[in-house]
């Protein structure tokens, strides 16, 4: 037997209330819902945050594009520069890296810096 879940339990021997309203409707809660007491004791559910995802496609094999970290590696006049971590849009497909302006500006200034250092 299903019973409606309520601020009254019902006693042994006591008829069920009377329901108003047409059969198979089901009315709003009166108070929220918490899904998490649903579950079984001891479980939660953690969801992950949702990737952010660019509102544009590679340009390479039209995949979807998410922040993420990617390599980059300068040779210039015989000196090498390496980062294995900067920031940038990474394709899920095909893994080509598109960064952004302010990234782009402190690599080129960091190899600037470095040309410099080689004139001297």
């Amino acid at each position: 037997m299903l019973m409606k879940v309520g601020n009254r339990s019902p006693i042994l021997g006591e008829p069920a209330p009377a329901r108003s309203g047409p059969r198979g409707v089901v009315r709003a809660p009166s108070a929220p819902i918490d899904l998490d007491e649903t579950l079984p004791i001891g479980q939660t559910v953690r969801l992950r945050p949702a990737p952010e995802v660019l509102p544009m496609r590679c340009l390479r094999c039209q995949g979807p594009v998410e922040k993420g970290n990617a390599p980059v590696r300068v040779e210039r006049n015989g000196y090498r520069l390496a980062w294995e971590n900067v920031p940038a849009w990474v394709c899920t497909r095909c893994e080509l890296a598109y960064f952004e302006p302010h990234e782009v500006e402190s690599i080129r200034s960091a190899v600037q810096a470095l040309q410099s250092l080689a004139k001297i």
